[in-house]
């Protein structure tokens, strides 16, 4: 008999098409379960690999006890089995070993956790005038992809401060550890602007998108929401309850708002006050425009309360101003993190209602707990209020979002030194010295925790760099620092050097209350001018209210010891303000 006729006899045909068909669903099983409940989306490959290479031993058993067949198994039947056996495990093994674990998207249809970084797109033309558009449309990106479940996303102060590598995709890599990478360029050509962008898998450096777009400059929303949709369908993200549009436009439908908002907000992120001023302005341009858009009463309330709080000159006219566009953009935009922010910075620096600012602090980090900024600003908050513990697990918090984040870096080291572990501020503000070694500050607080830990040699090394970098450009509390750690180290001839420079300063602007002058009455053992000084600050509401407890701890009271938390001026004065309780408690120091 042929062998065709024996195959025919044995139906063995049967095998060959009722054998994909148990397959197949054995393939959709797997792939349900792995869906499902996120497994190795190897096992859907392995499945595969098992199929093909037990078909060879499901057609010799259909033709050793089919319909025709033996019905008893022999030695060398049992043998090709156990061989098949063994080579099936080696070859789903072998696979198993050479293809790296991956989860795959989870049930809602949300991919799996995966990291994006958005850098700021290049300026093709070079236009100063187009640089807002850059960052604006970058940053945008960056906020709707941290609402989105199942997506990381490099914050922008890390993904922005790497600007000059945007196209080293392995140093990006390597920095910021990704899976994704979206990048593009712009080019403003007179009313249009044409955007050329990609999305990209590092991994295998393959692109899952890219596009050119062209768009009236009227169109810069439209353009966003664009992007968006591609960046979404790219990794494969099925988010149905989000409006890309509104989140990228920050709640404004006037692409004519839009267009002042992002130049504004590209401005007061400047450090010269003609910047920051043309910003304002700006700002206030698109609220005329569109009342109704919270983002630029936060960027407004946010940006004057800095300059409250470093007693710019006519800071204090500012207050006002700046209490009304925070109330205004939590009003409108509740769950918008900047409004929030903005709001505990009112309640921190204007009205001191502490435990308020405490709440718009936690809601602005659930709302964007992907963002590093609420995080050291809530740390800077309370460590002022003396709650080093919690400061430091915010700013930790902080850096691990954004490893490069300078101010918690800051809020790291500041909290560790004023709690007392002098050692391990020091090594919190080395890190910072580190990254940036430009910051004159980075050097004199780093300068300050080496003397207090009794360092005296690095801390006069790390002094003189600081004023080296300070280039006359000092203040009366940056003096008031170095002269803090000369003092400490009893470096008598350089803390007489600061005093000249402090007295200088206080003479020259003298109804100032700046917080420089009093650390200089602390070290100058003037107890009195110490406690005038703290209760004009109190009385005129100034910013730095919030510190007032600092003065308290022995690391401060210096020369002073026990004499300021004994004095009942100062008792009387800490109990008015009502701090929230601390792991350090002034009340007992202040309870008699």
């Amino acid at each position: 008999m042929s062998l065709f006729a024996e195959f025919k006899q044995r139906r063995i045909w049967r095998v060959l098409i009722a054998y994909p068909g148990v397959v197949f669903v054995a393939l959709q099983v797997v792939e349900f379960f792995t869906n499902n409940y996120d497994l190795d989306h190897r096992f859907l490959t392995a499945t595969m690999i098992t199929a093909l290479v037990i078909l060879p031993a499901a057609v010799l058993w259909n033709w050793r006890h089919g319909e025709q067949g033996k019905q008893q198994f022999a030695g060398p039947e049992i043998g090709a089995y156990v061989l098949t056996g063994f080579a099936m495990l080696a070859a789903v093994g072998w696979y198993w070993q050479a293809t790296p674990s991956e989860t795959h998207p989870a049930p809602q249809g949300v991919a799996s956790v995966r990291t994006v970084a958005v850098m700021p797109f290049t300026n093709v033309g070079g236009d100063s005038e187009a640089q807002y558009l850059c960052d604006g449309i970058a940053e945008s990106l960056i906020n709707w992809l941290a609402s989105v479940p199942g997506v990381k996303v490099v914050s922008k102060s890390a993904a922005f401060r790497l600007r000059e590598h945007s196209d080293d995709t392995e140093m990006l890599v390597e920095t910021l550890e990704i899976d994704n990478l979206v990048r593009g360029r712009l080019e403003q050509i007179g009313d249009e602007i044409v955007v050329s962008a990609a999305l990209v898998d590092v991994h295998d450096q393959s692109q899952l998108w890219g596009e050119r777009l062209v768009q009236p400059l009227s169109g810069i929303m439209d353009l966003e929401h664009s992007i968006v949709l591609a960046i979404k369908d790219g990794l494969r993200l099925k988010v149905s309850d989000i409006k890309p549009d509104q989140r990228s436009a920050g709640g404004t439908d006037s692409p004519e708002a839009y267009q002042h908002y992002l130049r504004g907000h590209f401005l007061i992120e400047a450090t010269d006050s003609e910047s920051i001023e043309q910003g304002l302005e700006e700002l206030r341009e698109a609220i005329s425009i569109d009342p109704q858009f919270a983002l630029p009463h936060a960027d407004i309330a946010n940006s004057m309360l800095q300059m409250v709080l470093y007693g710019m000159p006519g800071s204090e006219s500012l207050k006002g101003e700046a209490r009304n566009a925070a109330f205004t953009a939590v009003a409108l935009a509740p769950d918008l993190p900047e409004a929030q922010i903005a709001l505990a910075t009112v309640h921190q620096t204007i009205t001191f209602d502490w435990e308020a600012a405490e709440e718009a602090y936690e809601a602005a980090i659930s709302l964007s707990p992907q963002n590093p900024s609420p995080y050291h600003r809530y740390a800077d908050f309370l460590w002022g209020t003396m709650r080093f513990d919690r400061a430091l697990d915010m700013a930790r918090h902080g850096l691990a979002i954004d490893p490069m984040d300078g101010s918690s870096m800051h809020a790291v080291g500041i909290s560790l030194m004023y709690s007392g572990d002098f050692a391990a501020a020091a090594s919190a503000f080395e890190e910072w010295n580190r990254f940036y070694p430009g910051s004159r500050w980075s050097y004199v607080k780093l300068a300050l925790a080496q003397a207090l830990d009794g360092r005296c040699e690095a801390a006069a090394e790390q002094a003189a760099t600081a004023e080296r970098l300070s280039q006359g450009r000092g203040s009366l509390m940056f003096e008031a620092w170095l002269a803090w750690g000369y003092q400490v180290c009893g470096q008598d001839d350089l803390y007489a050097r600061s005093r000249t420079r402090m007295e200088a300063y206080r003479v020259a602007d003298p109804d100032s209350i700046d917080p420089g002058l009093a650390f200089y009455r602390i070290m100058e053992r003037d107890l009195d001018g110490l406690v005038k000084i703290l209760e004009e600050t109190v009385a005129v509401k100034s910013p730095v209210t919030m510190f007032l407890q600092l003065y308290l701890l022995d690391t401060v009271e210096g020369p002073l010891a026990g004499a300021i938390s004994a004095d009942p001026r100062m008792r009387e004065l800490i109990r008015s303000l009502n701090f929230p309780p601390s792991e350090w408690s002034v009340t007992e120091a202040t309870a008699q």
